[in-house]
């Protein structure tokens, strides 16, 4: 009996050794797992700080993308008004060099066939026709007379009456007349007119110059034309004049002798 007593004690003494035994390493298993979580939530924090600090990185490069497409835009832009610029001056610059050697040759001989040359290769090259005649005044005043033309009916144009239509009428207004088309539409002559320039002297009407149809790839008159037929209302005139005035003189030299 005391013997079982014995051994009963001791069976509860290792019992509750065990016990203590496992508490203790469920403590300690329980403090590592509570260093383990600390560390977790640590890991936690700098990650969330992290991808805080990531996300505004993002906003920040997506803020200077958004800027660097904003900027490139504009220089897009201002390339585009430059490059427009810049194409306008080079147009520019041509119709400066064209209208100066358009008045150069007008001026350049007092030969009258070489002249009416001149201002043809002028309105077929740099206005655009290949339908004109070239008129000048008779010596009473009171009809055209075509002295130059190309692409239209020289017998039916070969002499026009002051005032009568478009052509003669210019002659009185010394206006130039412009259509404003293609083709003269607006015109009231038989032939529609796209221009009509009186070629002036001192002021007077001394012939016209008279534009039926621009050639097929010019859609209307540019602002360019407006300052050719200018020139021609007072250049080819005036050229015009001094042939004429060159061609009495040298003939009444050759008469005296």
């Amino acid at each position: 009996m005391m013997e079982e007593e014995k051994g009963g004690e001791g069976y509860v003494w290792k019992v509750n050794e065990e016990t203590r035994r496992f508490a203790k390493e469920l403590l300690t298993e329980n403090e590592r797992l509570r260093h383990v979580v600390a560390g977790l939530q640590r890991e936690k924090r700098d990650l969330e700080e992290s991808l805080l600090s990531i996300r505004a990185e993002i906003d920040r490069r997506r803020r200077e993308e958004d800027d660097l497409k904003r900027q490139m835009a504009e220089i897009k832009q201002e390339n585009h008004r430059f490059s427009q610029k810049y194409l306008e001056v080079e147009v520019q610059n041509s119709n400066l060099a064209n209208l100066y050697v358009a008045s150069y040759r007008l001026h350049a001989t007092l030969d009258r066939q070489e002249i009416l040359s001149s201002i043809q290769e002028i309105i077929i090259n740099l206005i655009g026709s290949e339908e004109f005649g070239i008129f000048d005044l008779d010596a009473d005043e009171s009809a055209l007379c075509l002295i130059s033309s190309m692409g239209i009916d020289a017998v039916q144009h070969r002499r026009i009456p002051i005032g009568a239509g478009r052509i003669g009428e210019t002659v009185r207004t010394g206006r130039i007349y412009l259509s404003g088309g293609q083709d003269g539409k607006g015109s009231s002559e038989e032939m529609p007119l796209v221009a009509c320039i009186p070629l002036k002297v001192d002021g007077r009407v001394t012939g016209v110059i008279a534009i039926f149809r621009l050639l097929q790839h010019k859609t209307e008159l540019e602002a360019i034309d407006q300052e050719m037929f200018d020139l021609l209302a007072t250049h080819a005139a005036m050229a015009l004049y001094c042939s004429g005035l060159h061609s009495r003189m040298t003939a009444g030299v050759r008469g005296s002798v």
